[in-house]
């Protein structure tokens, strides 16, 4: 295999694309900038979650129009971890808002040089 320069990006320079796309997802979600959360996931994604014990599921489209309905709330966006292997990663970050915390993992792809979220599972933990 031929090694392109799209190939030999850097560590510092693949970490940096990395939390650019982590970030459009922890600063856009609490502000509802949907276009911003859309910039960070593949059109293909799909979100995932278990409520009252069933498996709840959503593509993309249809996730971002249920944060389109939210409520904007007072929330601490953090980045716990993130790991890659060539175009492929994943990543655990959190949401805290007031009483609940959403805790998602994601799978990533890179394409055309930019990372994207291919898949979201989601817990919410309550804080009372």
């Amino acid at each position: 295999m031929m090694k392109t320069l799209t190939n030999k990006v850097g560590v510092a320079d693949e970490k940096h694309l990395i939390q650019l796309t982590l970030n459009d997802y922890l600063q856009g979600r609490p502000a509802l900038d949907i276009e911003r959360l859309r910039s960070a996931f593949h059109p293909d994604a799909h979100i995932r979650t278990v409520i009252d014990g069933k498996l709840a599921q959503w593509t993309a489209p249809q996730y971002l129009d249920l944060v389109a309905q939210a409520t904007i709330q007072e929330c601490q966006p953090e980045l716990l971890s993130f790991t890659w292997d060539g175009d492929t990663g994943s990543a655990h970050v959190q949401l805290t808002f007031a009483t609940f915390r959403f805790i998602d993992r994601f799978n990533l792809i890179k394409l055309d040089g930019k990372w994207l979220i291919m898949d979201k599972i989601s817990y919410r933990e309550d804080l009372q």
